[in-house]
């Protein structure tokens, strides 16, 4: 730090004349000096220099007081991705120390802080020591970088964003902007913090859950074929399905699968194909229909893969949809049909009994 407007003194090599003027001059100071002490000495002002730099984190506590407007309220504050999930706690410009903050963990016990220069201010930016939300996968090299900025003054971090409870501070010009910028595999999400506003959101994950479940539905069906004189039949083959649903935007090995403003339904259950020498072929785009506010999905892909069992099969389907990410509630219908197969008799048996089930799923 300097005082303000005195400018420090250019030397010169000094000769015998130089030398000799000084002695008179000092002379005649003492003079002066004895009548008139000296004169009034000169004054400045001491401030801490423009673009000084704090940071911190080790910081347990918020040092915004709670209730202050300085505090970001709700996810006002939150950024996440795949990869990383932070929440800002709070942003304060001052020129000298605010009662109530806790900024003796930044300067220790009673700091003795020089004000900044006119036109420019402390400003100080925390980040939540509890983000409330978890990052869905842990960041490979090259996948995560974000900047902090506060004026011209800006914080890189590679790989890794601001970690929770961390504090930045520096001196900028008065009311500088506050921006913080985060690039996850390519996608950028920002923060404009003076105004509080978000930007490339990835929106299904600040929407509702990201899996949910349906009841369990369960049913029994009969069946007969009459071939010339042979009657084939079967009685009572029960059935239970429950449907597991996953709202996604990234997958590891395929990244991101869907748009910002959208995410990757997938609905999977599980079905008997066959058992006992029988065959229950589920057309699975017949018999599953989901809907959203919109009307009735399309799937993109659909999928089945066979577990061999004793005597059986456990055959279990998985549907894919592209969906907006604000639909949250969704109507299942499942209606399994007929007919069921006897192989060894190569016969086909229409069923009795069959049902309609539909049902509730909300992500909300």
């Amino acid at each position: 730090m300097s005082p303000k407007d005195i400018a420090p003194a250019h030397r010169r090599a000094r000769g015998p004349q130089a030398i000799r003027r000084s002695v008179l001059a000092l002379c005649a100071a003492v003079a002066v000096s004895a009548v008139a002490a000296c004169g009034a000495p000169p004054t400045g002002t001491l401030h801490t220099r423009a673009g000084y730099t704090l940071t911190s984190s080790e910081v347990p506590v918020s040092v915004c007081p709670e209730g202050d407007a300085s505090r970001f309220a709700d996810d006002e504050g939150l950024l996440m991705g795949a990869h990383f999930a932070l929440r800002v706690e709070c942003l304060v410009s001052f020129e000298a120390l605010p009662e109530g903050f806790q900024l003796d963990y930044l300067f220790g016990e009673n700091p003795n802080l020089y004000s900044p220069q006119p036109g420019y201010e402390f400003t100080l930016v925390q980040f939540s020591q509890e983000p409330g939300v978890e990052a869905p996968f842990n960041a490979e090299a090259g996948e995560l970088a974000a900047t902090l900025k506060i004026g011209d003054h800006a914080w890189d971090f590679d790989g890794e964003v601001p970690a929770p409870g961390e504090v930045f501070l520096t001196v900028a010009e008065k009311d500088a902007p506050v921006t913080l910028e985060v690039v996850d595999v390519e996608r950028t999400q920002t923060m404009d913090l003076r105004a509080r506003t978000r930007d490339g959101l990835i929106q299904a994950l600040y929407t509702g859950s990201t899996a949910a479940e349906s009841e369990v539905v369960e049913g029994s069906v009969d069946g007969s074929a009459t071939r010339g004189s042979y009657e084939y039949s079967f009685d009572d083959w029960r059935y239970q399905s429950q449907f597991f649903l996953s709202r996604e935007v990234f997958q590891p090995g395929a990244g991101w699968v869907a748009e910002p403003d959208r995410a990757l339904l997938t609905v999977e259950f599980g079905w008997l194909h066959s058992a006992n020498g029988l065959e229950w072929p589920l057309d699975v785009n017949d018999a599953f229909k989901i809907a959203d506010a919109e009307g009735t999905l399309t799937p993109i892909t659909s999928e089945h893969v066979d577990e061999d069992l004793t005597d059986a099969v456990w055959r279990t389907f998985t549907l894919t949809y592209d969906v907006p990410a604000a639909s949250l509630d969704y109507t299942l219908s499942f209606h399994p049909k007929g007919p069921v197969k006897w192989p060894a008799e190569d016969i086909d048996m229409p069923i009795s009994g069959d049902k309609n089930h539909e049902l509730a799923v909300s992500f909300a």
